[in-house]
């Protein structure tokens, strides 16, 4: 039979044991999503040079040979 001093010792391990588990899926949930984000921040910075194109190409004319207006996007 385990003394007293035993059992806090091999409860205090289990709990040690689950606050580590407990850190290591936050890093790696950390990880994650810092991946993401950085994926994300990707995607936003292709979505403004498409935009910015678009937008250079309105203020150009459509380049068909037809008379419109340019449109003034500020």
């Amino acid at each position: 039979m385990p003394s007293k001093l035993e059992a806090r010792v091999a409860q205090h391990d289990k709990q040690t044991a689950a606050i580590r588990n407990l850190v290591q899926e936050g890093m790696r949930l950390m990880v994650e999503t810092r991946k993401e984000l950085r994926a994300l921040a990707a995607a936003q910075r292709r979505t403004e040079e498409s935009l910015r194109a678009f937008i250079d190409s309105m203020r150009r004319g459509n380049g068909n040979g037809h008379a419109k207006g340019k449109v003034d996007l500020r």
